[in-house]
């Protein structure tokens, strides 16, 4: 297969560049090199109906949308293939939480004493538990590279492609997007495996991560996963 082919470079009555400004997948695309699946906040305080913040609604969205479910599709494939796994959860360092920001409803959160480190808050929720070897790590505040070593993990493990899932599209999605860019990774993000409170903002910012990365839906990237001959 070739790889995709962009906008930009399409002509304008070419019925793939209409599905590229949509923000439907391209038809012919490939998994570069070796993938690993990153599954961002996936956690108990956000991402349980009886988890501490759980009434911003991102909890809920989580449940309804449906993205629960891909995502365990997306982990027994990897694991099946026996490709990185990594955890990464929303851990507030209480250090930095001091000097935090106070202009934006977000940093009331940081400075509330939610997900704090070693408490039921920052825990991977029942449906989606981490299996043996599978790294659980923290970031803070946003990017899923903030305030630790995933970027020197995942080169070690020489993962090319990054597939992203979890909550929220617009903020720890969206911002991880950004920086694994300016890491040079490729992208894949599976349209129907993230999620967050507020859909009009996530599906604008699904279609801001459309310019940077691959977005298919989650059956699409695990036929290319179960194709890799690794």
């Amino acid at each position: 297969m070739r790889p995709r082919t962009t906008a930009r470079f399409l002509p304008e009555n070419d019925s793939t560049l209409a599905n590229y400004v949509k923000g439907l997948p391209v038809s012919e695309w490939n998994i570069v090199g070796k993938p690993a699946l990153i599954v961002l906040h996936m956690q108990h305080a956000i991402c349980d109906l009886e988890g501490r913040i759980a009434h911003v609604g991102h909890a809920k969205a989580a449940h309804d949308s449906g993205i629960i479910p891909n995502q365990q599709k997306l982990l027994k494939v990897f694991r099946e293939k026996k490709l990185p796994v990594i955890y990464v959860n929303a851990i507030t360092d209480p250090v930095k939480a001091k000097s935090a920001p106070v202009l934006g409803k977000f940093w009331g959160t940081v400075t509330g004493g939610v997900n704090l480190p070693n408490t039921k808050d920052v825990e991977v929720i029942k449906e989606l538990p981490p299996q043996p070897g599978e790294p659980v790590i923290g970031n803070f505040p946003f990017s899923m590279f903030a305030n630790n070593n995933l970027e020197q993990m995942l080169r070690d493990l020489k993962a090319q492609t990054l597939v992203l899932v979890g909550v929220s599209t617009d903020m720890v999605v969206l911002a991880s997007c950004w920086q694994a860019s300016d890491l040079y990774f490729n992208l894949v993000v599976p349209s129907d495996a993230s999620a967050g409170a507020n859909q009009a903002s996530c599906e604008a910012a699904m279609k801001m991560i459309n310019a940077i990365a691959m977005v298919a839906p989650t059956e699409e990237v695990l036929q290319r996963v179960h194709a890799l001959e690794l």
